[in-house]
This record gives structure tokens, C-alpha cells and sequence, in this order.
């Protein structure tokens, strides 16, 4: 089922193009707008203007439709009430704006039409308050300005942290995934979220804070002509460090709210400035798409899921998911799959979801164990002798004694890879299985049938495992084990798994490179403990 028009996304900003706000005239001047309505400002339309409401509760009897669809029917002016003045974009059909054509005479269906549907459907107002500011559209978490010197030409970044100002090598940090400027949003209110889970029928806007560091302008209708496009796409993928099975977004741009186009683009991208853009998140069709890629990826015997069938591995958590954004000019090229944004600014990713989990046992202190499977893999460029040995490193902020981490590795994998093969842990011991049965109530003591399961012993620990072949993939699971007693709502810690990968560094002023361990990915998990039990019953808590 189609979600809703996205106001922000697909009207406001191209209202912002159709006249004035390239020009930063008339009503895109951000100082005098004439009428008092300033398209700068996201809330323009559900404000008033020339003493009359701009939205009605259908097409004809709101002023701002009205006029644009003057505009439509070739009409100049337009008269509304004892207001009588030209339609928008003002003008003879030959000299309409660029937008103009795209948007509503080549566009099906027209934006006119769209705006018209909007309204008849309740005008909802998804401007993604925490993102950009309703009242005067500034976009928070971003500097101010970008410090000079800036880069020549255009130069895109996609928001790893706040204040991001796009310098690559910067300040990003190494957990970029929990940090970057990228947000679920309600379609239907425009508040951030954070669900426990992503569940098939739920529909998200998925957010992200892009820029421009260079010194010229960039974007499609801009100023000038000759001003590159900026598209932006984004990716779904199932629990990763590096390169897994993924699902491109379609853009919230899109004016058929079924199309599946995956490009947003940035009208306006001016120098030294930010733009928000957005992406449909259909939680069903990216679990569709990513069971897809599995079922095709066990087919070719690239993967081994422990005895679960791919919807299985998707859908018994659900399955929490990463989103990538990346970034380019118009007909550029995007970053590879395997870049990461310590290094390359056109992208950005982030988890989507905390770790948590719902149990319904009625012991005094029972032990259970969560589950979280992910899949990793190698960056497929990483071709060289001696390069793309993997190494994942966990990292617990949790106090002492609340929880033991847990690992689990199919049984097939495990054998080919670790018994067999080169790769190595280091830091964990094997839990045999009757010991594992014994000791944890329900049903969660493994997370797939065939597992090997192991336990953190404390101190360093390493999963190395050598540069897999193009497409292969490495399926896993992290566990908590825990017992409920002295947990309380709320906050418990975090983990953090940090994939390194062996890569080549050129050395300066030579032909010559050496390996180097540089991080390519990883996942942070917020753990938090939730009360699941009746207040009749006695308090309960699970991370």
C-alpha cells in the first residue's frame, strides 16, 4: 500500500523552485517576502497571507492551489475572493521556469494534481521538526558556516556527526554508524523515532543532512544553468559491518508516491550550505528485498544462515537495519561499496534501531539470552596480495556483571572457516551445547539451529577471518546473556562491533603501497532494559 505525499519533500520544495527562491526574490526573499509569505520557511503554506487562509479543506477553496492552478490551465491571473493577481509562476507558457515543465506540463502525475490530492487527504505536515527548524527552516547540527578555505568546484558530503563540515580526513568519529545525521521521521507528524523494532507494516520517512564544501553552487534549478545536479540515493541493509545484502529506498521527491525512482535530488545546493533530503521506508519492502538477495545469495552457496530459512533470518527478531546514504553531482559516480566515511565524505550511515527484546517469563531471576544476527563480508576492490584480512573487535560499555556477550557462528561456517580454514577467535570459548540448554530458560539459546556458540572470557578479543570471495558472505549472531535481577528501565550500555580490514595505503611520492588496518565498518547496539510485566504481577525487566 502506497504511504502518503510527503509535503516537505515533494511539495515545499518544489514550490521553493517554481519562481522566487533561486532568485532569492519576491517570495523567496528571506528579509521582505512579498505578501509576508516566505517560501524559505517550511510552515509558509499553514500560515496566512494577504489576510486569507493559503489551505482550505479541498483544492477550491485553498488560495495557494488556486493559483498554481490557474497557472496549469494557461490562465495569468486569478482572482480569489476580492483578491484579483497573477497565477504562479506568473507568465505565458513559454516563459515558465524549467521546474515549471519538469514538475507540472511533462510531469504524470502534475504537481498541481499531487497538491490537490495532499490537501483532499488531510494536508499532513511531515517537516522533520527536529531536523529543520518549521519556523525559519534552518537545518540543526550543521555549522553555521563552513570554515574557509573551501574546496574548488562542487564538493558533496553526506552528515557523519554534527557540525559536520565535510573535511575527509576529520574529525568523523569510529563509530560514525551511531553518530551521522541520519533520522526515522514520522510521516504522519514529522517527529524523529526509534522504535524497538522495525516491523513489516510500519512506513518510516528515512532523513538525512547533506552539503556542499566547495565554492561553486550545485542543484538542478538554481541560479545558473549550468549548476550541476546533486542526487543522493539510499540503501537498507540487514545488520552489516561492511558490505551485505541491501535494498535502495525510492525518494520522497517522487511525485507518484508508487515509484520506486531511488534518486533524490537537491534543487538548491549553494555553496557552503546544507539540504535535508528524504527516502520512503517501506519496513515489508526492504525486508522483501533483503530476503531476496539472501535467498539468491544461499542458492549460489554464498552465505550459510545455520539452518534458517532467509525470511526467517529477517523476519523472527525482526531483523534491525543500516541505512547508507551516498551522494554525487548529477552523472557522477557514487562511493564504492566497501568506502567508509573516515575517509570519503559523499557517504554516511547509521543504525536504525536499538537492541532490546520483549520475554514473558514469571521466575524470580531467570537467565535468558537475546539474539542479534548480522551479516558481514570483504570490500569486493579488496583484490591486492595480503590485503583483506578481516579482523572484528568488540567493545562493551556496560557496568560489570550485567550481562555476558555471546557469540554464535553457523555451524557450516564455523567448520569451513575456524576448524578448517585460517580465521581465528580470540578472547571467546566454546559453550558445548548441553551446558548452554541447561543453563538458559525458553527457547533463545541459539539463534539459528545449526550455531556454534561462544562465550566472552574477558579482556581482548578478536574474529579474524581471511578476504572472502566477490559476493560471499559471513553470517553471524551477537548475544547478551543476562539475568533480570538489578536491572531498571531504561539506559543499560552499549556494544560496539568495529570491522578492520587489512587494506593497501599508497606511499607519498611513490608507486608503492603498504598494508594497513583501517576500519570499514561496524554496528553499535544501545542496549536498554524495558518493564514487559503487569504492575499486578511485579515489576519485570529484560535489556
Amino acid at each position: 500500500m502506497a504511504g502518503n505525499i510527503s509535503y516537505y519533500f515533494t511539495l515545499f520544495k518544489k514550490f521553493q523552485v517554481l519562481n522566487h527562491v533561486p532568485e532569492q526574490s519576491v517570495h523567496g526573499d528571506a528579509g521582505a517576502p512579498t505578501g509576508g509569505f516566505n517560501l524559505n520557511n517550511p510552515n509558509c503554506a499553514f500560515g496566512a497571507s494577504n489576510s486569507f487562509t493559503l489551505l482550505g479543506t479541498t483544492p477550491n477553496n485553498s488560495p495557494l492551489w488556486q493559483i498554481l492552478n490557474a497557472a496549469a490551465n494557461g490562465q495569468p491571473t486569478v482572482t480569489i475572493g476580492p483578491y484579483t493577481g497573477p497565477s504562479m509562476p506568473p507568465g505565458a507558457s513559454s516563459t515558465y521556469p524549467a521546474s515549471w515543465a519538469a514538475f507540472q506540463v511533462n510531469s504524470m502525475p502534475p504537481v498541481v494534481s499531487v497538491f490537490g490530492n495532499w490537501i483532499t487527504a488531510g494536508k499532513i505536515n511531515d517537516i522533520p521538526s527536529a531536523v529543520v527548524n518549521p519556523a525559519n527552516g534552518t537545518i540543526a547540527n550543521v555549522p553555521a558556516t563552513i570554515a574557509t578555505p573551501l574546496d574548488n568546484g562542487v564538493s558533496l558530503f553526506a552528515c557523519s556527526m554534527a557540525n559536520d563540515n565535510g573535511v575527509r580526513p576529520g574529525a568523523v568519529p569510529s563509530n560514525y554508524w551511531a553518530t551521522s545525521l541520519i533520522y526515522l521521521v514520522d510521516p504522519n507528524t514529522g517527529a524523529t523515532v526509534t522504535p524497538a523494532t522495525l516491523n513489516p507494516g510500519d512506513e518510516w520517512n528515512l532523513v538525512g543532512v547533506v552539503g556542499n564544501r566547495g565554492n561553486a553552487d550545485a542543484g538542478t534549478y538554481l541560479s545558473s544553468a549550468t549548476d550541476p545536479g546533486v542526487e543522493t540515493s539510499a540503501v537498507v541493509m540487514v545488520w552489516n559491518t561492511t558490505f551485505s545484502p541491501g535494498v535502495e529506498l525510492p525518494a520522497l521527491s517522487n511525485l507518484d508516491v508508487t515509484d520506486t525512482n531511488p534518486i533524490y535530488d537537491s534543487y538548491i545546493m549553494r555553496s557552503a550550505h546544507y539540504d535535508v533530503v528524504g527516502f520512503r521506508l517501506n519496513v515489508q519492502n526492504v525486508f522483501n528485498g533483503i530476503i531476496a538477495a539472501l535467498t539468491q545469495a544461499v542458492a549460489n552457496n554464498q552465505i550459510n544462515l545455520g539452518g534458517l530459512t532467509p525470511t526467517q533470518w529477517v523476519l523472527q527478531a525482526p531483523a534491525h537495519l543500516c541505512a547508507k546514504l551516498l551522494i554525487r553531482p548529477q552523472g557522477g559516480v557514487f562511493p564504492n561499496v566497501g568506502d567508509t566515511p573516515l575517509t570519503n565524505a559523499t557517504l554516511a550511515q547509521k543504525n536504525l534501531a536499538p537492541f532490546e527484546a520483549t520475554i514473558s517469563d514469571t521466575d524470580a531471576n531467570p537467565t535468558n539470552i537475546i539474539w542479534k544476527t548480522f551479516v558481514s563480508g570483504t570490500p569486493y576492490f579488496l583484490r591486492l596480495p595480503d590485503g583483506g584480512l578481516s579482523r572484528m573487535r568488540f567493545t562493551l560499555r556496560m557496568p560489570d556483571g550485567v550481562a555476558k556477550l555471546l557469540l554464535a557462528i553457523p555451524t557450516v561456517t564455523h567448520d569451513r572457516y575456524f576448524l578448517k580454514g585460517s580465521a581465528r577467535l580470540t578472547g571467546f570459548r566454546e559453550i558445548s551445547p548441553q551446558t548452554l540448554a541447561a543453563s538458559v530458560h525458553g527457547t533463545k539459546a541459539k539463534p539459528f539451529p545449526e550455531a556454534v556458540v561462544f562465550e566472552h572470557i574477558g579482556g581482548e578479543n578478536i574474529i579474524e577471518f581471511p578476504a572472502l570471495p566477490e559476493k560471499h558472505f559471513l553470517a553471524m549472531a551477537v548475544g547478551l546473556e543476562y539475568q533480570q535481577r538489578g536491572l531498571k528501565p531504561g539506559p543499560v550500555g552499549e556494544i560496539d562491533l568495529v570491522h578492520f580490514t587489512e587494506m593497501p595505503t599508497v606511499r607519498p611520492g611513490t608507486h608503492t603501497y603498504d598494508i594497513e588496518e583501517r576500519v570499514v565498518g561496524g554496528f553499535t547496539l544501545q542496549v536498554r532494559a524495558v518493564d514487559v510485566t503487569p504492575i499486578s504481577k511485579g515489576r519485570k525487566t529484560q535489556p
